[in-house]
């Protein structure tokens, strides 16, 4: 990641004096959301994957627990960030 960034360098505008710094718009909406489902539904698919066997009614239930509980981490902290 380092390398990665020192390849890229910075955005273009962000530390150039001739650019008002306050309405220089540092995130792109569209992109975050992307982010965040990208993540959501890989956690989504690892959590309840992580069980690795669904031989008995008991493994399945605790896999469907960890996916109700991923769905709900997923919701609250999407609720108390924009809230």
């Amino acid at each position: 990641a380092l390398v990665g960034a020192a390849v890229v360098g910075p955005r273009q505008g962000r530390f150039d004096p001739e650019v008002d710094q306050d309405k220089f718009a540092p995130h792109n909406v569209p992109i975050v959301v992307l982010g965040t489902f990208i993540l959501f539904f890989g956690w989504f698919g690892f959590n309840p994957g992580s069980s690795l066997a669904m031989k008995t009614k008991t493994d399945a239930f605790a896999a469907s627990m960890v996916a109700v509980n991923t769905t709900a981490g997923g919701a609250m902290g999407g609720l108390v960030t924009y809230a």
